[in-house]
């Protein structure tokens, strides 16, 4: 079946109180290349869109559409719409996972989450989960396959040096409200005793892990960011405190740390330098990377261009059948229980031929008698 495959992604739905957990060992209603897909996921997406259409447009399919979602016969061609469309939600979901599995290596740790959601609701927040990171494995790999040659990226940072000129660094924090005097009173003089002990030898690291109250606790107050002196991080572009900015700018060697607490809106820091990039050498890939741009539009379309190949060539076996969906006559898929196997389809057509070839020959036979009986 040929058609424009577009991904199909349902935010996830939580389908009542006290979802039993599932781990889709129900029926199977299809296989595709071989993997089974539960008649649970076709079920959970079928239910949503109906509840989705009932809630929201209930009264505008009977009253435009002469349809009552709540009677079977008039909504049956509605209803098979609906389970059609679940069903390509279930088919491109299952694609999208062996994509992402086979050809980049993304895998999905199970959690929690399987023993208390439904299987299909489960199953729809671990697709758009991998998503996502088949998303950002494409974006790397079409921003890899685009050249920068050394000679337009060193020209590019001979124009603003300082803009790509920058520091990483860590930090201690200690949180206070600046409109609260007597909090931050405390915390200048913890981050003092905190530096004092620094200078007695003691483990930047070890003191960020118990007193800072910032994120990077748990890293040791270690920073990812590269700041240039304008405080912008040369690669993600977030903005980072002026005064932190300047403290850290005034540190000479990786390794110093400030010898007094840094003020900022959100209490008072000790920063550490971790690394300092300087020179073009230094910072030669982050410069060659900003100059590399894929768009949006191209990774979507690469991912759906990727999926309507697999879509075309998958292998789908039907178990089970639908209860309202009626596949089309030419479609490479066939229904469940009602589908004919091709040697006796073969056998049938075979069978057709010869009756059609008898009769023909019988007419032919009735003609040249009734011919000679002429004459």
């Amino acid at each position: 079946m040929k058609k424009v495959f577009v991904v199909l992604l349902i935010a996830l739905l939580l389908l009542g109180a006290g979802c039993s957990a599932n781990d889709g060992t129900g029926k199977v209603f299809a296989k595709i290349n071989g993997e089974p897909v539960y008649q649970e996921e076709l079920d959970y997406y079928f239910s949503s869109n109906f509840l989705d259409n009932y809630n929201n447009y209930y009264d505008y399919f009977k009253t435009y559409m002469g349809v009552d979602l709540l009677d079977e016969e008039s909504a049956s061609s509605t209803l098979g719409d609906m389970e059609s469309y679940s069903w390509e939600v279930v088919k491109s979901g299952e694609l999208i996972r062996q994509l992402a599995t086979n050809t980049y290596g993304i895998t999905w740790e199970d959690n929690y989450l399987k023993d208390i959601l439904s299987y299909g609701a489960y199953r729809s927040m671990m697709i758009n989960s991998m998503y996502v990171d088949l998303y950002n494995a494409v974006q790397k790999e079409l921003m890899d396959a685009i050249e920068v040659t050394d000679e337009a990226a060193e020209a590019l940072y001979n124009e603003d040096p300082a803009k790509w000129d920058s520091r990483k660094t860590s930090h201690i924090l200690i949180g206070a409200d600046p409109e609260d005097e007597k909090a931050m009173d405390e915390a200048y003089d913890l981050a003092m005793d905190l530096i004092k002990q620094l200078k007695d030898g003691a483990d930047f690291a070890e003191l960020a892990k118990e007193y800072s109250t910032d994120g990077s606790a748990e890293n040791g107050g270690a920073l990812d960011n590269y700041i240039n002196a304008e405080g912008v991080d040369v690669e993600s572009g977030t903005s980072f405190y002026e005064e932190y900015t300047e403290a850290a700018f005034d540190l000479d060697e990786v390794g110093d740390y400030t010898l007094k607490p840094v003020k900022s809106s959100a209490g008072y820091h000790i920063i550490k330098i971790d690394d300092i990039r300087s020179g073009y050498e230094a910072s030669a890939e982050v410069v060659k990377n900003s100059m590399k741009s894929v768009s949006n539009e191209e990774i979507t379309a690469k991912i759906s261009e990727l999926l309507e190949n697999m879509n075309n060539e998958a292998d789908v076996e039907m178990l089970g059948k639908f209860r309202y969906y009626e596949l089309p006559a030419d479609t490479d898929e066939e229904n469940g229980d009602d589908a004919a196997t091709e040697d006796d389809a073969a056998t049938e057509d075979g069978a057709n031929t010869d009756d059609a070839a008898n009769t023909d020959d019988a007419a032919e036979g009735e003609e040249a008698a009734e011919e000679e009986a002429a004459k």
